[in-house]
């Protein structure tokens, strides 16, 4: 499991703009001991990681020419067993497909949609995913429509290790505030 695979999944959300039109030292929950609180400046989304990170940024084009922003927070987790990675994704008023970002982030991984159950995120509209890929690996995602961003915490492990995939990505949704 490489930073590779994030960055996979973030290039997802992109493709789905393509189909379809920090630190804080304050909590946004309390995070799990040793957690540190980001905040997404331009989003104002906030989440709390495993360590301090700066996004990685990059720019895409959408179905309509118009460039898109999109920033990647990636971390480890659990001696390094898990990736964790919080993407979001400027869609300046576009539209989202949540359906169709599901099934690009599963391709773009070579994977298979084991489930995907739509669910509200603080009053957004949002979907909460497991993907299998590769041999014996597993994400867990969300994402979530947010007034002109797409948010997208995720984690990513071996299969094998389930439990700390899910312990992680609970931590991690937990601490999730959409912001403004």
């Amino acid at each position: 499991m490489t930073r590779r695979c994030l960055s996979q999944a973030a290039l997802c959300t992109i493709l789905l703009v393509m189909f379809t039109a920090c630190s804080s030292e304050e909590p946004v929950a309390k995070p799990a001991d040793g957690w540190v609180t980001v905040t997404d400046e331009p989003s104002g989304a906030r989440i709390a990681l495993p360590e301090k990170t700066e996004p990685a940024s990059n720019t895409a084009s959408d179905a309509n020419g118009s460039q898109v922003t999109f920033r990647q927070y990636a971390a480890t987790a659990a001696d390094g067993e898990v990736e964790v990675g919080f993407n979001v994704l400027d869609t300046r008023g576009g539209s989202y497909d949540l359906d169709t970002g599901v099934r690009e982030v599963a391709t773009s991984l070579h994977g298979r949609v084991v489930s995907a159950q739509p669910t509200d995120i603080d009053g957004f509209d949002a979907v909460d995913v497991e993907v299998s890929y590769g041999t014996g690996n597993m994400v867990l995602f969300q994402l979530v429509s947010a007034n002109e961003h797409v948010l997208q915490p995720l984690v990513a492990g071996p299969a094998s290790r389930r439990d700390v995939v899910e312990e992680t990505f609970e931590q991690l949704t937990r601490s999730l505030d959409v912001g403004p």
